[in-house]
């Protein structure tokens, strides 16, 4: 689905997006792994003639980077996370989960994946420009989470950073269950809105929401 002239969502259990440069396209997370096969065919679809050049990922959670496996041998992409990600990514280092039914849960999704984990060849910091893309480091949901604004259209892709409701109409805070510090979480949440200036927010689970202002602004009324 065309989300502004550049840019696809491609729906699933998570939101992954494509973005369409001039000689190239750029993938942000890959959602599992059932979901390669429609990124895939979103670009043979949309951009034939423009390879995936980078997938960058947000944070290691298995439900955004699962279908690393598949894209990354059929295209040869780029791997970009956050420094301080990427060795969850690699399993160079176990994720950090929290304690009870969720963290066990996440725990038991990590070990269905690539058991020596995914290469990352390139790291990011905050703010950097990576693709195009303004890096935003957001610690809480994970340790290295990041969120993406793009330099152009000022398109927000927000991760589990925030969430919207079905309709795309309000802004959600994160995922208390599934944050591991959910405080930091939010007052991440809210340095992303205050350094920012989104055209659309684009999260990880949720609907677009377009003509963001208004949903901002009770944001920070009522989480600041």
């Amino acid at each position: 689905m065309r989300i502004l002239d550049d840019i696809y969502v491609v729906p699933g259990f998570v939101n992954s997006y494509l973005i369409e440069r001039e000689h190239h396209s750029v993938l942000i997370d890959t959602g599992m792994s059932k979901q390669a096969k429609k990124v895939i065919q979103t670009i043979k679809s949309f951009f034939p003639d423009k390879p995936l050049k980078g997938i960058i990922i947000t944070h290691a959670h298995q439900d955004h980077i699962a279908g690393l496996e598949t894209l990354g041998q059929l295209y040869g992409s780029t791997v970009i996370a956050h420094k301080e990600e990427s060795d969850y990514i690699m399993k160079i280092k176990k994720m950090p989960t929290r304690d009870g039914f969720i963290g066990k849960m996440i725990s038991f999704f990590s070990k269905l994946s690539s058991t020596s984990g995914y290469t990352v060849d390139q790291v990011v910091s905050d703010y950097e420009v990576i693709c195009g893309l303004k890096v935003f480091h957001l610690p809480g949901h994970t340790p290295g989470s990041i969120a993406l604004e793009d330099v152009e259209s000022h398109a927000l892709f927000c991760s589990d950073i925030l969430n919207t409701d079905k309709k795309g109409k309000k802004l959600l805070p994160p995922n208390k269950s599934f944050a591991l510090d959910y405080e930091k979480a939010l007052q991440s949440s809210l340095k992303l809105l205050r350094e920012s200036k989104p055209s659309v927010i684009l999260p990880g689970h949720g609907a677009p929401l377009f003509e963001p202002e208004e949903a901002i602004k009770e944001y920070l009324e009522e989480y600041s």
